[in-house]
């Protein structure tokens, strides 16, 4: 397991005292992307915008709640987040501690059965897929645990143990890294005819392990290529047409229905991840 520091950005620096990204190495490098152990800071609301992969989450001290337009629920300590189309806020309670596994496209299909698309736009709690008595277990050390690499340890050690030995479906394997190469430019049709499947097929396939279909796979990667690549000064209408948007009211449009706002007045007003 390689450890990095965690540089939080301008917005975020305030509100996390101590957290490290870890990046597994060995059997789960090419299924887990990152391991990020936060903790301490005061409350705090941010925005979570829709990533390429399942995101395991684990907290071992304090609360989350997720904020809706017109409700708020505390989410479960231990939780997987689906793939999604839109922006959640999440408010992280006072000197909390959390542990987040992002997974790689096809990585959380690995470690839990069942259809992933069925966790679409959706936070499940983890003990609906994992035995609750692990999930407890797991609960209890990591808040015991001294250090933050204590902690990503026993979250490897956890999914180590659920590491199915099976390799993944080689067709969505192929599709995945087809719709990357293209960062997300290229129609659904023609890459179910390179791969020799109907376009049917493939969809029922990818949706299963990746989690959502493959069109609006390759719009998360549009997406997040620009979110990933924006700082103060940026050319918008650069990164957009570099991310494979038409135009830019094409890349509007698709950003004001992720996140309910326009581009610059997001990115000013935002905590986001």
């Amino acid at each position: 397991m390689s450890p990095s520091l965690f540089t939080p950005s301008e917005r975020t620096a305030p509100f996390v005292q101590s957290a490290q990204i870890f990046s597994p190495s060995g059997p789960l490098a090419p299924f887990v992307s990152s391991i990020i152990v936060a903790e301490g800071g005061p409350e705090m609301t941010r925005t979570l915008l829709p990533l390429s992969g399942i995101v395991l989450g684990i907290g071992f001290r304090g609360s989350a709640t997720q904020i809706d337009e017109r409700s708020e629920h505390v989410l479960p300590n231990a939780l997987i987040q689906g793939m999604g189309s839109l922006a959640r806020r999440i408010r992280g309670s006072a000197n909390g501690g959390s542990v987040l596994v992002t997974f790689s496209e096809v990585g959380a299909a690995q470690f839990f059965k069942g259809p992933l698309h069925e966790l679409f736009n959706a936070f499940q709690p983890l003990d609906d897929l994992v035995p609750r008595a692990e999930v407890d277990r797991l609960s209890a050390r990591l808040a015991e645990a001294g250090t933050l690499e204590a902690r990503a340890a026993l979250v490897e050690q956890f999914l180590s143990l659920r590491l199915s030995a099976k390799a993944p479906d080689p067709m969505v394997v192929a599709a995945v890294r087809a719709i990357r190469m293209a960062q997300g430019s290229l129609r659904m049709g023609a890459l179910a005819r390179s791969l020799h499947i109907s376009q049917d097929a493939l969809e029922k396939r990818f949706r299963r392990i990746v989690g959502t279909t493959p069109k609006h796979f390759a719009s998360i990667l549009r997406l997040r290529q620009v979110i990933d690549a924006y700082h103060p000064g940026a050319s918008l209408s650069d990164l957009s047409l570099d991310a494979g948007y038409f135009d830019q009211s094409h890349f509007h449009r698709e950003f004001r229905h992720v996140t309910g706002d326009a581009p610059r007045r997001f990115f000013a007003s935002e905590d986001y991840f």
